[in-house]
């Protein structure tokens, strides 16, 4: 992929290059953001020959998973007993996890016609609970902010905190 920047769209628009409303945001949230490949030496051709193609190309996709929450998202002790709250088994990426949520990745997956080869799940850093201690979701984000995970698998309020880190897909 190439460099972008967030460029003054009435200084771009005087010149010969391409800019872009940024898509991150509504056009009524108020957030005027453009952007431009060419202005921060990229060339829009470069990115749009990215877009042009039929696959992405078997990406594989790390995901953190912030907390158990049956029938969506657990794992099951030895017994086969599924879990209500995490234990030393949640820190164990041998251990799967199941449910609503892992079925309808696996599904996305399946009809991603080979965009994605493979996700695999697991805990979301000690290091950021320690950073945000009141939320198992928000540290969940900040793993994805830190590039420890791609996405985050779970029921995600949208909050300003939370979307400075990262974007999201409902």
């Amino acid at each position: 992929f190439q460099s972008w920047c967030y460029v003054d769209v009435a200084s771009c628009a005087k010149t010969t290059n391409a800019v872009y409303r940024s898509s991150f945001f509504p056009a009524n949230s108020g957030a005027e953001l453009f952007y431009s490949y060419d202005t921060c030496n990229s060339t829009t051709e470069d990115w749009l020959s990215v877009l042009e193609r039929d696959s992405v190309g078997a990406v594989e996709i790390k995901a953190n998973v912030p907390a158990y929450q049956k029938p969506m998202l657990y794992k099951r002790d030895g017994d086969g007993v599924i879990l209500a709250t995490p234990g030393e088994e949640y820190y164990n990426n041998s251990v799967p996890y199941e449910g609503v949520y892992i079925d309808y990745v696996s599904d996305l997956v399946r009809i991603s016609n080979g965009d994605i080869q493979d996700i695999s799940y697991t805990y979301k850093s000690m290091g950021s609970v320690a950073m945000h201690p009141s939320s198992h979701y928000t540290a969940a984000v900040q793993d994805i902010e830190n590039g420890l995970a791609d996405m985050s698998v779970g029921p995600f309020w949208i909050t300003g905190q939370r979307l400075k880190m990262s974007a999201f897909t409902v």
